[in-house]
This record gives structure tokens, sequence and C-alpha cells, in this order.
């Protein structure tokens, strides 16, 4: 089947143009000049309700899905998310995680190694969670391994297995099965990455400091020292101030993302608004956007990370997958290409191969977007298991109208998710 898609405004790597997009075979083959491309004996399809008219259309022929006055994104590549899979599918799993995600745009996912039973600890706890991937999810999938003091020993296993990179916690995580990292065991981690040229993501908090600013900051400086001393690449994961970013900056070899949370959520009570590092008040989001505009935070991840609902009191943990798109867009703050920028340079931090990118010989991963849809989120167009955003009851401008990973259509406004299951899982390019 051969899709175009066709007349939309579609940020690529040089800028943001009118065009139709060819794709065969599931990668972009082409862009041509907006209403160019030959749809003769094309089934059209509305890009509202792409899932249900794409998925019926594909056994007839090809397909033509009319972009005119959206805005076509690279699909997310969201490379924090916890799908809770095996084991706890009462928490998320890959069916319900990849819904949430895929409607609002996220094309591929990158799973965390922990809050899953087993923790992704094991060159065989990856296999398995592979598996899983493929069969359940319907955005791609890559896969963080664990670096906790006893998975040493596996780490060449786990890049062997396929992993994108090993994550680690400086501070202890909730969970027996995946204790924090000790000084001695990051440093031998690191140099087992460095080797392997992996990234080593950590959750840069200490225990003795609590969840302050001054506790973020201090476990930024340890693990980046003990990273550059490795020649080891760091990623530092869910930055909640602008000082953590400050010193993640002086560092070579260390990227650091932060969280629509982090950007658009006062500090609150709420249980749904719980999460480590917390959220910060109102002057700190500021210089958290400061640095944005200046260009010192890499990316912008999710993190989700739900629970059953009679743990909402206590967890800690966004349910928001498919919420930061929507979210960016709202502020008014960034052009679609910077947002564009933010949410796909995990593709380019975890070498992620066709991935994050519009043109020719990539993925053909995309998110359309209606960018004058004004829309209030609530309950209806949550896709999570538990759907306990704290983003419920905030009104944004900008909506993923329909998602399509590898051309496929995996999302549409009108029609919900498609089957679940037709997934890959990413190794990345070595």
């Amino acid at each position: 089947m051969t899709l175009i898609v066709r007349g939309g405004t579609v940020v690529t790597p040089t800028g943001t143009e009118g065009a139709d997009i060819i794709i065969d075979g599931g990668r972009v083959v082409a862009l041509d000049r907006p209403g160019a491309a030959d749809t003769t004996g094309y089934v059209a399809v509305d890009a509202s309700r792409a899932t249900t008219t794409a998925g019926r259309a594909t056994t007839a022929g090809n397909v033509a899905v009319d972009a005119g006055g959206l805005i076509v994104l690279p699909g997310m590549v969201d490379a924090h998310v916890h799908f809770d899979e095996p084991g706890r599918t009462d928490w998320e799993g890959f069916d319900t995680g990849s819904a949430a995600a895929a409607s609002g745009g996220v094309t591929t996912v990158v799973d965390m190694p922990i809050d899953c039973d087993p923790p992704t600890v094991t060159a065989r706890a990856v296999a398995s969670k592979a598996g899983l991937a493929r069969r359940h999810s319907r955005v791609d999938v890559a896969l963080w391994g664990g670096l906790v003091p006893d998975s040493l020993g596996e780490l060449e296993a786990m890049a062997a297995a396929g992993v994108a990179g090993f994550k680690a916690f400086a501070c202890p995580s909730g969970w027996d099965d995946f204790p924090p990292i000790d000084a001695n065991s990051l440093a031998a981690g690191l140099a087992v990455a460095a080797r392997l040229d992996l990234p080593v993501a950590v959750h840069c908090e200490l225990e003795a400091l609590g969840h302050s600013i001054e506790s973020e900051v201090s476990a930024v400086e340890w693990a980046a020292r003990l990273a550059a001393a490795a020649g080891a690449r760091l990623h530092v994961v869910h930055a909640s101030s602008a000082a953590a970013i400050d010193e993640a900056r002086r560092w070579p070899g260390v990227t650091i993302e932060t969280c629509p949370h982090y950007l658009s959520l006062e500090a609150s009570a709420r249980p749904e608004a719980h999460c480590f590092p917390p959220l910060r008040d109102a002057g700190e989001r500021e210089q958290l956007w400061s640095r944005i505009s200046r260009g010192d935070v890499d990316s912008v991840a999710s993190d989700h990370s739900p629970c059953p609902p009679e743990r909402r009191a206590t967890w800690a943990g966004i349910d928001g997958a498919g919420m930061t798109i929507p979210l960016l867009l709202s502020t008014g703050r960034l052009t679609p290409a910077e947002v564009a920028g933010l949410t796909t340079a995990a593709a380019r931090i975890l070498r992620l191969p066709g991935k994050g990118t519009i043109a020719p010989g990539f993925d053909a991963d995309l998110a359309l977007v209606d960018p004058g849809a004004t829309w209030v989120a609530d309950h209806t167009t949550q896709w999570s298991r538990h759907r306990q955003s704290p983003y419920v009851g905030m009104k944004l401008t900008g909506r993923v109208l329909c998602t399509a990973v590898r051309g496929r259509m995996v999302f549409s406004i009108a029609d919900g998710p498609a089957a679940a299951g037709d997934a890959i899982v990413i190794r990345p390019r070595r």
C-alpha cells in the first residue's frame, strides 16, 4: 500500500513547509509540492477518521489522507514511560499505555526497567518484555535496561539483547527489587556503558537531601563527575529545576530532559499531581522556560508513571502519556518546529534508526495536528488504564487528529485507537 498525506504544513529537518508526503512500505519515500502528488485511484481519507477508514482501505488499495490546514509533526519519541508490563498490567500495560501515547502523536516510546515485575535487569527480562511489546503495543518500543548493583554482570548481555541504554537511581526507587546505585557500582556501570557506547540515565535526587532543588543539583554533579571520568554518556531524566539544568550543562557528554508537568502545572496537593522530583513554584517554572528558550534542554518526555486508584494517594507519578505535544503547543511559547525538536531529540540521543524525522528513508511516523482546535482534557480524551491525568480540566489549543506509525494509522480522534499488536522493538544504531 502507498499512503499519501496531502497538503499539510510539514515540519522537516530544514524547516516548515507545505508538502505532500509519499509513503511506501512504511517509510517516507518523497516529499512533493503541496497538492502535486497524483492520488488518482486512491481512497480518500479524512484525518479525523483515519483509523477506521484507512484500515478498511488498506485491502482495497492506496490511501490519501487530506491534511489541508493541519500541521504534520514527526511522531514524538517519548524516552521516558513506565508501562509496567510484565507483571503489573493492572497498573498500565503496553495496550492501554500505547493507546494513550498514540492519542497525542507519540509514535515511539522507550520503556523504563522499573515498576514491572520482574524489573528489566537481565537479558532474559529484556527478551520477555520485548515479546510483550510486539504483541500488545500499537506504537514502536525501545527499552531501557536496569543498572542496579546486582545487574553489572548483565549489562553486556542486555546490550546484546537490544536495550537503548541503562537506567539507575541515585536515591531509593520505591521498589526493593530496584535498589539505588552506589558510587562504585555507578562508576563500574558507566565504564561498561562507555565501552558499549550506550547512555546511562539517572534519576538525580540524593536521599540525604530529600526532594529539594539542592538534592537534584548535587545528584547531577555526582553522576556527571563519574560519567566524565568514565568517558560515558549521561542522560539526566525529568529535571524539575533550572539549577539542575545549569549543572548538567557544565559537563561534557551530558544530555538532559524535562517534562511537561514541570512546564505547565502548579505545585499542588492533588494526588494526581504528586511526583518526584516534585512540581516547583511559578518562578522556577519560568526559569525552566528560560533554559528551553536558550537551548539548554535537550528533550521533553512525559515520565508517564500511572498506578491503580487505590495507590493514588501515595504514589509519586504523573499519568500523562500522549499529552506532551498538546501541552507544548498550547503554551504559545514554541513554534511547531521547536516542539518537534524537543519531542524527537530522544531519537538522536538514543540513536534509534529511522525515528524522529520526516524525510526520505525515515519511518513514516506522523502526528497530524489541528493547530486551531480548542478542547478540554477530560476522562473521555484519556486512554490510559485508569485515566488519572492531572491535566484533566485544562483547556488546550492544538489537537492531534490522527497518528501514523510506519504509515499505519494507529489513532484518530473520531475512531480512537487501532488494534494493538503491530509494534516493532527498536535496537539502537551501534
